[in-house]
């Protein structure tokens, strides 16, 4: 530690993984970026961190994270510069292994080339001596350069647990308390029942994100995917790789290791 200055106190330094806790992303989606911890989901090992750049909270896993001091989260996390580097580099490195190596020009016999010179030549005088046709732009060309921006799939459904995710709804009332899905009102937006039994009307999925049950043997639903829809109980949940195998209704060889955002604890009816 340097000698500290007339009038300057100590900093602490986080002692472990917590809200306010300073932490780097090391990989996924986000990999590379700062944050600071906005709340800790112990029965799912998973972290919401507020991005130092963008502002965005997501959800990622806690084996993902590494704990960095504060110096080094003032000096670097908002540094674009630092960003814009590793990506460059990263974009050079995944080019060099693209790059295909270069292909040697195979020669031409001369008989080949006078031949082909003959053809060019014979071909230019037909196109001078033809009429010229004014270009003309297909519509539908211009309709594939303006694509739709696509729009976030769907996973509501009813009689689903979630979690409330959004810590400005409400002054950050309900931000990181689990609800139920009452009623699906649009593909994106729902009727919720808190745990105190209070209705919150038109809640965009925006804000909800799906919950893992900790009990072994507890019945969940596939909300994305081609097992969309059916529900499954639990059989076995690796926690460091967030997924979990699932025996899925109806098929007594139907197992599959699914990922947790793709898997929603169930409330509603089922048949064993």
């Amino acid at each position: 530690r340097k000698p500290l200055k007339p009038g300057e106190e100590p900093k602490e330094e986080a002692k472990g993984l917590g809200t306010g806790s300073a932490v780097l992303i090391q990989n996924g989606t986000h990999k590379e970026l700062y944050g600071k911890v906005e709340g800790i989901d112990a029965d799912n090992c998973r972290a919401m961190v507020k991005l130092a750049i963008r502002g965005k909270v997501v959800t990622v896993s806690q084996f993902g994270l590494n704990l960095v001091s504060s110096a080094e989260y003032t000096k670097y996390a908002k540094d674009l510069s630092r960003f814009s580097k590793a990506e460059k580099k990263r974009e050079e490195k995944d080019a060099k292994e693209e790059k295909p190596k270069e292909e040697k020009p195979k020669e031409r016999s001369p008989e080949k080339e006078k031949s082909r010179r003959e053809e060019t030549s014979e071909g230019k005088k037909k196109e001078s001596s033809g009429s010229k046709r004014p270009q003309t732009r297909s519509p539908d060309r211009d309709k594939d350069k303006k694509k739709p921006k696509q729009e976030e799939p769907s996973w509501l459904h009813q009689d689903l647990k979630v979690r409330f995710i959004n810590k400005h709804y409400s002054g950050g009332k309900y931000y990181i308390s689990k609800m139920l899905v009452e009623d699906v009102v649009s593909p994106t937006s729902c009727i919720c029942r808190t745990e105190s039994g209070r209705i919150l009307e038109d809640i965009k999925q925006k804000k909800l994100e799906t919950v893992i049950p900790k009990e072994e043997g507890a019945h969940v639903m596939v909300v994305l995917g081609k097992h969309r829809g059916q529900v499954g109980r639990i059989l076995h949940r690796d926690w460091q790789k967030s997924r979990a195998l699932v025996q899925l209704q109806g098929h007594q060889d139907g197992e599959a290791t699914l990922s947790y955002d793709v898997i929603c604890h169930y409330t509603g009816e089922y048949e064993d």
